[in-house]
């Protein structure tokens, strides 16, 4: 029976489990299926299931069928009976309410005809513009057929601000000869992203003559390696930048007029409360993983974390969780949790 199955489990006593099971009962969390053996199900879990509710003053039903049949008299209008396939951005936090229309944005880049629109992607330092970006080209292979086994290519123009020559040799290539040290041809970046996707991050650290070059490669699909006088060469590379600037004051408008789709990630602080939460359990559930110890963090600690986060927006908040749990796992290494209280918190993020 479930009453002995559970007090066995938990360790206690056979009455006392009746008595937590009718007290969840009234709360309205579980619900009773009648019969031998008698059934109890979590009314929330099985409403996601059914995608609908149950009814508020209905605790205990005759059968698992009675159950059912609440999903199968929903109805929905004609439009919304086509289930949308799942998605990479299912797995991102806020992808259906505050990231929503950043969402659209992105797979309307991605479908569109017939190779998909140039995409810039614009927020502060630690926002997730890149992995937002890898989110595009996960779905990019799922939706779009010609994407399927499309490579991504990831470069950061910062790498190689203080030499221009360099940055544009790796992203366009270079000739045998074109600069001191060029001992051989070299592929660039954009020949290797043909036929995918080439995600540019700091795009705003591009020398002026390096957007000039990308634009220009925009606009005709051709392009020169470093060391070459003509644009013999050809790709099909769906480009998607990213940058912490305001894209009007560190690009050229020139260039800017080419990406028609600009992507605007909201800071930590523009997130809704939820979100806020939610982005915290998933960092501390990464953690517990990886200590393999469950987590268990008070409200005035949770308060004063995201508080505590301001302009190094998730990636702040991903290093002071590491911090804190590194503090709590040392004062917890001979027990089987570990506990984060307010006043065990470092003094700056109190």
């Amino acid at each position: 029976e479930v009453g002995t199955e559970i007090a066995e489990d938990l360790g206690i006593l056979r009455n006392n489990v009746s008595a937590e099971l009718t007290k969840l009962l009234r709360q309205h969390k579980i619900i009773k299926i009648k019969g031998r053996p008698v059934h109890f199900l979590v009314r929330n879990r099985i409403e996601e299931l059914l995608q609908c509710e149950l009814p508020e003053d209905k605790q205990e039903y005759e059968s698992i069928d009675e159950v059912l049949s609440y999903g199968k008299k929903k109805t929905v209008p004609r439009e919304e009976n086509i289930e949308e396939e799942p998605s990479p951005f299912d797995d991102l936090i806020g992808s259906k309410t505050s990231l929503r229309i950043q969402v659209e944005q992105a797979k309307a880049a991605i479908l569109y005809p017939p190779h998909g629109l140039h995409t810039l992607i614009v927020g502060q330092t630690g926002v997730g513009k890149s992995l937002f970006a890898n989110m595009m080209f996960n779905y990019a292979k799922q939706a779009a057929p010609f994407m399927k086994s499309a490579p991504f290519i990831v470069f950061n123009c910062a790498d190689y601000s203080n030499n221009p020559q360099l940055l544009l040799s790796h992203v366009f290539g270079h000739t045998k000869g074109a600069f001191t040290g060029a001992d051989s041809d070299k592929k660039g970046l954009v020949e290797k992203a043909d036929g995918g996707i080439l995600f540019l991050d700091e795009i705003h650290r591009l020398p002026p003559e390096g957007q000039e070059m990308i634009f220009y490669f925009m606009d005709t699909g051709t392009y020169s390696r470093l060391g070459e006088t003509e644009r013999k060469h050809t790709a099909n590379v769906l480009i998607i930048g990213a940058t912490t600037e305001d894209p009007e004051s560190s690009l050229l408008k020139t260039f800017i007029r080419r990406i028609p789709i600009l992507i605007r990630m909201p800071s930590f602080e523009e997130r809704p409360s939820k979100d806020k939460i939610e982005i915290m359990k998933f960092l501390l559930a990464t953690e517990a993983n990886r200590v393999q110890k469950p987590i268990k963090i008070d409200a005035e600690a949770m308060k004063a974390l995201i508080g505590n986060t301001s302009y190094g927006n998730i990636g702040q908040l991903k290093s002071n969780i590491q911090l804190v749990c590194a503090n709590g796992f040392l004062h917890c290494l001979n027990e089987d949790l570990i506990t984060i209280d307010f006043k065990n918190l470092p003094s700056e993020i109190k």
